[in-house]
């Protein structure tokens, strides 16, 4: 279809599609990427009167909508919903969106799209808020099951690297600075690395009251969150210091005065 743009031009590439489609017309996924590939075109000016084609066009999405396999539904819905947004219809592009999971980030970054194309920018803000806030949880749970592996398969050096990245992640998405911190903990304990364990978790024990930092942020300004009571802090504190003293993986750093210190809270 490419050679066919650049050599033959829009109309004479848009009639071999149809042609295409009738030979194929159970084909879904060809009928969408056929559909996808002539949109794209006219949308960027490649042809003349765009509009003349959008009956057939959006008639295709419809039939790849309807194929049994999820994934082209979702191709599919995805092409109508941006269909509908260009042209200001905002009730016929909010009903492609049912077609999107609650789960999917995706769908929150669209409906802030929307909101913010229907000029409700408050909504807007929030959706794309909680859009960035929910990718922050989803990476932060992969590079804690990727560390979980690397330290099973006494691969440390590959589990700092991660915890790193980890680290980083958290400061990037103002989760505070005891987040920041947190993910190392695993990492030095596993190394029995004494100096290092001393560190992560004294910075732990002195950013407790950091850990819904991310609720003063400006990158979740329009979000709504539940707020934390006072005394949630010093009862994690309190907890910490527990595991701190009681566990077994830590008995590498019983000898060690500073620890001591640290654990007495002085």
């Amino acid at each position: 279809m490419d050679k066919m743009f650049s050599e033959e031009g829009f109309e004479k590439t848009y009639q071999w599609a149809v042609n295409t489609i009738k030979e194929y017309p159970n084909c879904n996924l060809l009928i969408w990427q056929i559909a996808v590939m002539l949109d794209s075109r006219r949308i960027i000016g490649m042809c003349e009167n765009p509009d003349r084609y959008d009956e057939q066009i959006n008639s295709w999405y419809e039939m790849a909508l309807s194929d049994k396999d999820e994934k082209i539904q979702h191709y599919a819905a995805d092409s109508l919903f941006g269909f509908y947004l260009r042209k200001k219809n905002y009730e016929m592009a909010e009903k492609y969106l049912n077609y999107f999971s609650d789960y999917d980030p995706m769908k929150k970054v669209k409906q802030g799209q929307l909101y913010m194309k229907q000029g409700k920018k408050e909504e807007a803000f929030e959706m794309l808020e909680k859009a960035v806030f929910s990718e922050y949880t989803t990476l932060n749970l992969a590079f804690g099951i990727m560390i979980t592996k690397a330290l099973e398969e006494k691969d440390h050096g590959y589990a700092r690297f991660l915890a790193e990245k980890m680290c980083t992640l958290a400061s990037g998405f103002d989760m505070g600075k005891y987040n920041e911190c947190a993910a190392m903990l695993n990492v030095v304990t596993a190394e029995n690395n004494v100096e290092g364990t001393f560190q992560v978790a004294k910075q732990l024990l002195n950013n407790v009251d950091t850990i819904c930092d991310f609720q003063k942020s400006q990158l979740y300004k329009h979000m709504k969150f539940q707020e934390v009571e006072n005394p949630y802090t010093e009862e994690m504190k309190k907890e910490l210091l527990e595991g701190f003293r009681n566990a077994e993986e830590f008995a590498y750093m019983k000898e060690y005065e500073p620890w001591k210190k640290l654990l007495s809270g002085n």
